[in-house]
């Protein structure tokens, strides 16, 4: 009888066993240099052929620069244990690190584990294709490779860094600053023209060219300091370019104020065309020439503070932060320090962390809390953004992106603490947890309801109002009467000017006195004569009455008995007021408060007649002021909108400046104050804070209603 035994398989090797008798080679091509980050030597090394920069602690380097490629890693290892510099303890580190470096390309080793590559292999590709979901939307394309031509050229813009430019460019822009403080009013009054559809052109070619330009100013820095620039490229987001430059050579420089420059290099170059966008805007004749500086002086300053130096997102601003504060990998050292803390503090683990002061941990819990608040409205953003840009399309793509974001964050969030093995100990705290945050709360928000009143500006107005326009264009001569008079019917408010109106009417009517005069004589001699005259006589009275409108409309006066609420001041004599201007504002009735809501404000309020609402005037914060809500009806006019409450003006009300209307439909809300809160027919126009009572509704309702109003804006746009 034969019997058979199965094959032992022998365990694993270790990663010790595998390597200890291999030789390792560092590489002599690399660049490294020696920079302190808080007081603390760190080594950044430079690939010049992956052009990809590590930074290694002390300890690390050390241990790397005395590897001998004469010895075996085993021999290295108890070398490094004989002079004290590693532990007998500290093997399994050694390897580990020996690998690492290995997989970043700093060590060699003469070894091809072909089941290790391609585990790599294949985790790196996984890693790829999780990230590149939405690559179709989110594109990074390299066009050139610019060293060689950065290099050329850096000499003709190397001026642009001495310091003489950089203290004319420090004067220049703080006279800038002062020109758009100074004339802040009028700066932001341009502002709704981006919205113009014949800009759009402008605005393409102008944004294109100017983020091509400050990803140029990082390029020439790196460069004129030494450091290579393999590539640069288009990047597509949503569909809208932008240019990117590898500039991450700058790291290994040890100055640190070379890499501040570099990271500030972009928006440096960006505002050396916004300075003197800001003088053309203020001092330029040509009301065409003056638009386009004020759309590049937007772009180059409002965006790229919005992005470019926002250090809650991977841009400009993040690595200045960073380098400023001395924290490096900040996003991922702030998330795993907000981690930690989450865990320490809901489920009591004992997590280890690197030693950090007080500094350190208050940066860390403010930025880590911040960032990831800013994650959610980002991707919130991007989605509509999406779904804007790409209707139909993009709204499936944007509830994919949503639904997989928080999707799998609740997946994850589920898993660690139902399975994880760092949850083992604590698994009915966990799962406690796990039901809160992935059941209650989630259920809580259908029966929570909506926190806080819905906020919005008023102005004072009044039951009875008279806008007075100018029938026809004039100068501005005389006023009659002030603001706060009561005038009666008839009585002059203000008077115009324009010697064409009236020169006409002179004209006019000295020929039509001459033309009635010849038909005396005719009609004397010829009947028929006089009465093929008599059309030219009707002609002349029709367009003389038309002239006597004109000069009647240069004097306005009040209709009726009311109070002058405002007229043009004294300070405009001599402007030119155009046809349909308003010249004058009467007010009769007792005051009222009205503001203009959105479809979705109306949609969140109270709108019984009666409903208590509460006011605040500007200058009173401390005071509050009641009122009822009297009527709400949809604000069919747009001539019933208050200026002051636009955009144009400081407002929130966008408009639309071809048609002169809101770019949604708006509810007007009349609001009778009480009669302790001091407002006057004279304060009409006075703006006023509103806190409108909001009606039951859940969180969660509030959050349906506002998307199904979106995806029903954006179908039908």
């Amino acid at each position: 009888m034969v019997t058979m035994t199965a094959p032992q398989c022998s365990p694993p090797k270790s990663l010790a066993e595998q390597l200890k008798d291999v030789t390792a080679v560092v590489r002599t091509d690399l660049h490294v240099s020696r920079q302190l980050r808080q007081s603390t030597p760190v080594y950044v090394v430079h690939d010049p052929v992956a052009f990809r920069t590590q930074r290694l602690t002390l300890q690390n380097y050390q241990l790397l620069v005395r590897l001998n490629r004469e010895k075996t890693l085993g021999q290295n290892f108890e070398t490094l244990v004989k002079q004290q510099h590693l532990d007998a303890t500290d093997e399994a580190f050694f390897y580990q690190l020996i690998m690492q470096m290995n997989q970043l390309g700093i060590v060699i080793l003469p070894l091809a584990n072909g089941g290790r590559l391609f585990e790599q292999h294949e985790k790196i590709v996984h890693q790829k294709r999780r990230s590149h979901i939405m690559g179709a939307l989110f594109m990074q394309i390299p066009l050139a490779h610019p060293d060689e031509f950065l290099r050329r050229t850096a000499s003709r813009v190397q001026w642009l860094f001495s310091r003489a430019f950089v203290c004319v460019w420090a004067l220049a822009g703080l006279a800038a600053m002062w020109i758009i403080v100074s004339r802040f009013s009028e700066f932001q009054l341009p502002m709704n023209r981006l919205l113009a559809t014949e800009n759009l052109p402008f605005l393409w070619l102008s944004f294109v060219f100017l983020k091509v330009w400050h990803e140029l100013g990082h390029g020439y820095a790196c460069r004129i300091y030494g450091g290579a620039v393999p590539e640069m490229g288009l990047l597509l987001i949503a569909g809208t370019p932008a240019a990117y430059m590898d500039a991450t050579a700058a790291w290994s420089f040890p100055e640190r104020w070379k890499r501040l420059v570099v990271m500030m290099g972009g928006m440096y170059f960006e505002s050396i065309l916004a300075i003197p966008a800001v003088f053309i805007w203020a001092f330029s004749s040509s009301p065409l020439l003056s638009s386009c500086a004020h759309q590049i002086v937007m772009m180059a300053s409002l965006i790229t503070l919005l992005f470019n130096a926002n250090p809650l997102m991977k841009y400009d601003g993040y690595f200045i932060a960073s380098e400023l504060l001395g924290i490096q990998n900040l996003r991922a050292r702030s998330d795993r320090f907000l981690k930690g803390l989450l865990k320490r503090t809901f489920l009591g683990l004992k997590v280890e962390s690197p030693a950090l002061t007080t500094r350190e941990q208050l940066l860390l819990l403010v930025y880590g809390c911040a960032a990831s608040i800013y994650r959610v409205l980002l991707v919130i953003g991007i989605a509509v953004m999406i779904a804007q840009r790409f209707p139909l399309i993009g709204l499936a793509v944007a509830g994919f992106q949503l639904v997989t974001t928080v999707g799998s964050s609740a997946v994850q969030l589920g898993v660690y603490l139902l399975k994880s093995t760092e949850t083992k100990a604590v698994r009915k705290r966990a799962a406690f947890l796990a039901v809160l945050a992935l059941a209650i709360l989630p259920a809580a928000t259908f029966v929570v309801p909506m926190p806080f009143d819905v906020v919005a500006d008023g102005v004072v107005a009044a039951q009875t109002e008279h806008y007075l326009n100018a029938g026809v264009s004039g100068q501005y001569v005389s006023r009659a009467v002030a603001a706060g008079s009561a005038v009666a019917e008839g009585q002059l408010l203000a008077t115009l000017e324009n010697p064409d109106v009236t020169g006409q009417h002179q004209i006019l009517l000295a020929t039509l006195q001459e033309a009635l005069l010849e038909w005396e004589v005719i009609r004397t001699r010829n009947l028929v004569e006089a009465a093929r005259y008599e059309p030219r006589i009707r002609e002349l009275k029709q367009q003389l009455l038309e002239t006597q409108r004109q000069v009647s409309a240069l004097r306005i006066s009040a209709p009726g008995h009311s109070t002058v609420a405002r007229t043009l001041p004294e300070a405009q004599f001599g402007r030119l007021v155009s046809a349909g201007e308003t010249v004058a504002v009467l007010v009769d009735g007792d005051p009222l408060i009205r503001t203009w809501l959105t479809e979705d404000e109306f949609g969140s309020i109270e709108r019984e007649p009666g409903t208590p609402v509460s006011c605040r005037i500007p200058g009173r914060w401390g005071e509050t002021y009641g009122g009822t809500l009297l009527r709400v009806e949809p604000a069919a006019e747009s001539s019933s909108l208050d200026h002051a409450l636009t955009f144009i003006a400081g407002g929130k009300i966008l408009m639309n400046p071809q048609t002169g209307l809101p770019f949604e439909p708006l509810f007007q809300v009349d609001i009778r104050p009480d009669t302790n809160s001091e407002l006057r027919l004279q304060d009409h126009g006075m703006r006023v804070s509103i806190s409108l009572p909001r009606r039951y509704e859940s969180i969660a309702s509030w959050v349906f209603g506002r998307v199904t109003r979106f995806i029903r804006r954006t179908l039908m746009a």
